[in-house]
């Protein structure tokens, strides 16, 4: 035989089956007629003998839903982003949806393209991860006019965006809680790094570190403003310790620069938490495995998930904006035992 092969149909099985392309249909979406066990399973062995697939395209055509979402993010290897992913791709399973994902790469001008091929291939709803649709040149009603049917969902935002439902964690309780505990310690030279944030986001981590040392009557140091990395995380400490009043204790904006912070006190021959203390945001299982283990602020992954999907499966007529509570999750680095 020359060429390529031919794709199984389903008429092909109907004919090695000896049942009606109607019977195949049955055994394959279960129902909505019942079909005796056994021509269920001639069905089945045909199915099997020719390899057979059904078109999802044709089903979904029929059926008036593709069962998918898609999910646009900045990045996929940040372990932040990796937990968000899989805790959406088992919410979005538990509803009877598949994801797909979509990378900007930090390259904010491809948000607008892959939002739209997104959409062209029959994503029912759409959810943004550290991507800013609110920020870009189009608005969000000439976003939705590419399929007026589609949600649209910004996930880890903790404040209210016009034109589109949020979830996200209470950023600014979750850095308090991350400052009170390293001034329970009897820290009072606490300093905190993170990376760049817009405009439109808001920076509620640095309100919560920046209240907690108001009300204590401590003294803030900072913020060192680097990158949201590790490399950003060394830097910012090297910063700190080269200046005119180093710290006794860091907050960290994120898991990944407190790992970089930690590589960076042990180049300068500093234990933590003997020599300075440390506590880092989001609480992925960086944070877990790191040495020594990080005492974290814990992002609540699977509830905000939870809700991204229903708000985009079950979108409400005027958008929501939900915010989850944080968990401090105490290990060695600030100096529990």
């Amino acid at each position: 035989m020359t060429g390529t092969s031919r794709r199984s149909t389903r008429s092909d099985v109907a004919r090695l089956a000896g049942v009606s392309t109607a019977v195949v249909s049955y055994v394959v979406n279960g129902g909505p007629r019942p079909v005796a066990d056994s021509t269920r399973e001639r069905v089945l062995e045909a199915i099997r003998m020719l390899d057979y697939h059904p078109n999802a395209s044709a089903r979904a055509l029929k059926n008036g839903s593709t069962k998918l979402l898609g999910l646009v993010l900045s990045e996929i290897i940040n372990p932040f982003h990796s937990e968000c992913i899989d805790a959406l791709d088992l919410a979005a399973a538990r509803h009877g949806y598949a994801l797909l994902l979509a990378s900007t790469h930090n390259d904010d001008q491809r948000a607008d393209v892959l939002r739209s091929s997104l959409v062209e291939r029959g994503v029912e709803g759409l959810v943004f991860l550290s991507v800013f649709p609110d920020d870009t040149a189009n608005t969000p009603q000439e976003d939705t006019a590419l399929n007026p049917r589609v949600p649209q969902l910004i996930l880890d935002r903790s404040t209210a965006v016009q034109g589109f439902a949020t979830v996200g964690a209470q950023t600014a309780e979750g850095a308090r809680m991350a400052t009170e505990h390293l001034i329970s310690h009897g820290h009072r030279k606490i300093a905190y790094i993170e990376g760049p944030l817009r405009a439109v986001v808001g920076d509620e981590r640095r309100a919560g570190w920046q209240r907690a040392m108001a009300a204590a009557g401590a003294e803030a140091i900072g913020p060192v403003v680097t990158a949201w990395s590790r490399e950003g995380g060394a830097e910012a400490v090297r910063i700190l310790l080269d200046s005119d009043r180093p710290p006794t204790a860091i907050f960290a904006g994120s898991d990944l620069m407190a790992v970089g912070a930690l590589q960076a006190l042990h180049e300068r021959g500093l234990q933590v938490p003997d020599d300075l203390a440390l506590v880092s945001f989001d609480g992925t299982a960086e944070s877990e495995y790191s040495w020594p283990p990080l005492t974290a602020v814990r992002q609540p992954f699977a509830e905000m998930a939870e809700a991204a999907i229903a708000g985009v499966v079950q979108p409400t007529h005027v958008p929501s904006a939900q915010t989850f509570p944080m968990q401090l999750v105490l290990r060695a680095s600030c100096g529990c035992r």
